[in-house]
């Protein structure tokens, strides 16, 4: 009889894990279970669906499950919900979210792959129709009906994060007066504020109004909808239609602690280098799960899809019986913010202060073309070393999409342990239509060099 393999999640983590474990053992029988009514889609895609950019936000959806069945020979069963796991008796119970129904189903190895929930505005107010976080896609397409049945003419949204930043841009486009309201002192604070300031400077040129250093009092409307917001300092009152909130995730736990799997410092869920969880036999990848941070050597949470989809490949091939392990992870991420991309990886300068470095920095203005084509695709670097050894810490680029694009080679840097004179060393490509003669990268470390 062939194995049973359950992966609870249907997203990036699950579906990987489910193909990839397929794909080694054709013997295995694999099945997803799916609270919601898609797998395989893409979240990141939202906003864009939102702005018009993606037609349709069904156009967002990688698999059905009649094609991972045809494609990958994969099952997948939709508005099912796991309630527990009951790793002594190998079993997981599944209730049917449209009657209700109960069974139990058994498993031989198990995947978990519930990812995260948003964190909501925990004020008076908070529930109030018009009033929008997202995760699944059903989030998109009801922020969608709002907007069109409600005509609405200005957005709030609470928190600058990337969510934020791009829906910023998309509520723009789609012509609502946008206000962002940002707790922190700054927009987007995986960025260092000088960083952050470019940011900001492009939201404003492009007629978003920000208000950092504010937090939301409470939220208020009639019992049809949101009418306004209210901050706590200066007793200001924001007007709106519709309220977006990007205030943070938290991964998605509950199953995972009430069968006794380990949760690590993070509140994530622990996992060492195969993705086994501390029950054996049971596995986890994604959102849900921590990953150790190659910088800081720190088990932390990294909610990003590129993250999630290697975890997921590595907990399928181990399923599998190939003993693979995952290395971790530097926190790349990038995002667009209409006509600027900001790009980070390993830690800015608050967090290698926090995880105990002594640093040094350099930040350069400079063009990842040659001067006489175009406009010379411009982007600001920034380097952060450890100060005596030399060690690469971490980068940010703000810029065109062509010099922030050079995130990469900063992340390839740090995954490979280098320090600032070993990465001002690389050989990097120069043509004048493509690349600069002296890549901002390399001028950088060179300045950051002179300080260490």
């Amino acid at each position: 009889m062939s194995e049973r393999v359950l992966i609870v999640g249907g997203n990036a983590a699950g579906v990987t894990a489910a193909s990839r474990a397929k794909r080694l053992d054709e013997s295995l029988f694999v099945c997803v279970l799916e609270s919601g009514p898609r797998i395989a889609y893409s979240i990141c895609g939202l906003p864009y669906a939102l702005a018009g950019v993606v037609d349709h936000v069904n156009d967002l959806v990688l698999f059905t499950p009649e094609k991972l069945k045809n494609e990958r020979d994969v099952d997948a069963i939709l508005n099912h919900n796991v309630t527990e796991i009951v790793p002594s008796r190998r079993v997981v119970v599944v209730e049917d979210t449209s009657t209700g129904d109960k069974k139990s189903l058994p498993y031989d190895k198990l995947v978990l792959a519930m990812g995260y929930r948003p964190r909501r505005l925990r004020v008076d107010g908070g529930e109030l129709n018009g009033v929008f976080t997202a995760s699944r896609l059903s989030d998109g397409e009801a922020i969608g009906e709002w907007l069109r049945e409600t005509q609405a003419r200005r957005a709030v949204l609470v928190g600058a994060g990337y969510v934020g930043l791009e829906m910023a841009e998309a509520l723009t486009k789609r012509g609502l007066e946008v206000t962002l309201v940002e707790p922190d002192v700054q927009v987007f604070p995986s960025l260092d504020p000088d960083m952050a300031a470019l940011v900001e400077a492009e939201l404003e040129r492009c007629a978003v109004r920000v208000l950092t250093s504010r937090h939301v009092k409470r939220l208020v409307g009639n019992e049809d909808s949101v009418e306004a917001v209210e901050l706590t300092k200066g007793a200001l009152r924001l007007p709106a239609d519709v309220v977006f909130v990007d205030i943070g995730v938290e991964p998605s736990v509950e199953l995972a602690s009430t069968a006794s799997i380990t949760l690590g410092p993070s509140g994530a869920i622990a996992v060492d280098d195969h993705m086994e969880t501390s029950q054996h036999g049971v596995y986890a990848a994604g959102n849900c799960v921590e990953t150790l941070h190659l910088v800081s050597g720190r088990s932390t949470a990294i909610p990003l899809g590129t993250v999630a989809v290697k975890q997921g490949r590595v907990a399928g091939e181990n399923v599998a019986g190939r003993r693979t392990r995952f290395r971790g992870a530097v926190g790349t991420s990038i995002v667009k913010v209409f006509g600027l991309v900001a790009a980070r990886t390993g830690l800015s300068s608050r967090e290698a202060r926090a995880a105990g470095f002594s640093t040094v920095e350099a930040t350069i203005g400079g063009l990842f073309q040659a001067h006489y084509f175009g406009d010379g695709a411009p982007a600001t670097v920034k380097v952060i070393a450890e100060r005596g050894s030399g060690r690469l810490l971490g980068g940010q680029i703000v810029g065109s999409a062509e010099g922030a694009m050079g995130i990469d080679v900063l992340a390839t840097a740090l995954t490979s342990g280098m320090s600032v004179s070993e990465a001002s060393q690389l050989d990097l490509a120069y043509a004048p239509p493509v690349g600069a003669l002296w890549n901002p990268l390399l001028v950088a470390m060179n300045q950051v060099e002179k300080k260490v």
